[in-house]
This record gives C-alpha cells, structure tokens and sequence, in this order.
C-alpha cells in the first residue's frame, strides 16, 4: 500500500482543562474523499485545524510525506498551500472582486506571474460555475456563491489535499445543493478531501471513508457501508439514528 499524504499519531489538544482531541490516529491517502461525522463539540472541527496548524497540538505528531509538519524547519506557507482550507464562513477578502480573490495567494505565495495565475483562477471559477461572476463585488454574492468562490480559490493553489470545515453548515437550505455538487464534482476528479460534514447524505454517498467523532476520539472508522448500515459503536447508533429517522 502506498504511504499516506497525511498520517496523524496520538494527537492531542486541551483548552485549558477541556481535552477535544484523545489520542487521534488516522490517516489520509491520495484521491481519498474521507467525511469526518459527529456532534457539535466532539472535536471535529478542532482535528482539521490541528492538521492545518491554525490549531498547535498539545501532543503526538503530523506527517505530510513523512515529514513532521510541526518541525520548524518546514515552511507553514509552503505546507498550507499544499493542504489547502476552506472555511464554514469562507473567509474571502472582501476589498477584492472575485478573480483577484482567486489569484492573490498564487502571486503571494507560489509566485506566479500574472497571466498565469489569472488564467489557473478563470480555470477554476468555471469548475465550479463562477465564470460570470469573476469582476463581482465578492460582498455582494450569495452564501453559495461565496463558498463557490472560496473552493476555487483553494484550488487554484494546486492543493494535494483540501479540508472542508462544515462548508455548508453557513449556508441557507437552498445553497447547500450548489455547493455539495461542486464537492460532488471533485471527488468523482480524484481530489483527496476531507470534510467535516453534518450532510450525512454527502457522506454517505462520496466518501471511502467515513469517520465518527465522540468527545474527543475517533469512536468508529470505516466505509459508508459499515458506519451507516452497520455500525457498532452504540454511539455511532445513537448518533446516526436521529437521520435515518428523518
């Protein structure tokens, strides 16, 4: 079997005397889509942070191709543009329009020249249906069109991996469909992904993987299959019959 991109060993992180991550191990490997399930405050959120350095652990260690990210030789700049984020509340910057939004950080970090990184950002607004809007006022898009935007933006980076913090979770009803087909897209492209999710029907259907987090652990790994037809763990059962009962 190949090596993993991402391998995470005895994670931990405390705020304060509060412990939201015990003893995480898993690993991500490529053109993996894995969706990370549970209740709010069980961590998950926390875990994509830690893998993203936004959040430092508190223990344990996390490899990107075998090199610990957290030693300080490594480039944080270099790493994220590789392991690239895309935010619940998207996280645009709001005095630029949308093509300058998608071609600042290639400039900045990757340094490309213009009309490469112009040309890599257009590419991308038209995967995921935002060519027409790539002069607008990033203020004034809808949620959906936002999180359209910041996905583009990601992958204009040329990402290996991209994690999703919650990416509809800010969104109104009718917004979440645009923006999990766009992630429906990706995954079917090879992209490795992983998502934070409470949309239990994208988990089910898109993932390899899925994930259920419980205070702090990893309470039950497997494929779609095993975790929503199947699972073991009575909190996983828990958990997952609030869905099935909808």
């Amino acid at each position: 079997m190949e090596n993993p991109i991402i391998k995470v060993d005895h994670l931990q992180k405390h705020f304060g005397d509060l412990k939201v991550l015990n003893d995480i191990d898993f690993s991500v490997n490529k053109g993996e889509v894995i969706s990370i399930i549970g209740s709010s405050g069980s961590g998950k959120s926390t875990l994509l942070r830690c893998i993203n350095l936004l959040e430092i652990p508190d223990g344990g260690s996390i490899s990107f191709h075998g090199k610990d990210i957290m030693d300080r030789s490594q480039s944080l700049t270099d790493y994220r543009s590789k392991v690239g984020m895309v935010f619940q509340s998207f996280n645009l910057f709001n005095n630029k329009n949308v093509l300058d939004n998608c071609i600042i950080g290639q400039r900045k970090v990757l340094k490309r020249n213009k009309d490469e990184a112009k040309a890599i950002a257009q590419e991308n607004l038209k995967k995921v249906g935002m060519s027409a809007f790539e002069h607008a006022d990033s203020t004034k898009l809808s949620g959906g069109q936002k999180q359209r935007v910041a996905i583009a933006r990601a992958l204009s980076m040329n990402p290996e991996v991209l994690l999703f913090d919650e990416p509809t979770s800010a969104l109104d009803p009718e917004m979440v469909g645009e923006v999990l087909e766009v992630m429906k897209d990706l995954a079917a492209q090879g992209l490795t992904m992983v998502v934070v999710t409470h949309e239990m029907q994208f988990a089910k259907d898109v993932s390899d993987r899925v994930i259920f987090m419980d205070k702090g652990v990893i309470a039950e790994e497997g494929t779609p299959e095993e975790i929503f037809e199947n699972p073991k763990n009575p909190r996983t059962q828990q958990f997952l019959s609030r869905y099935s009962a909808r």
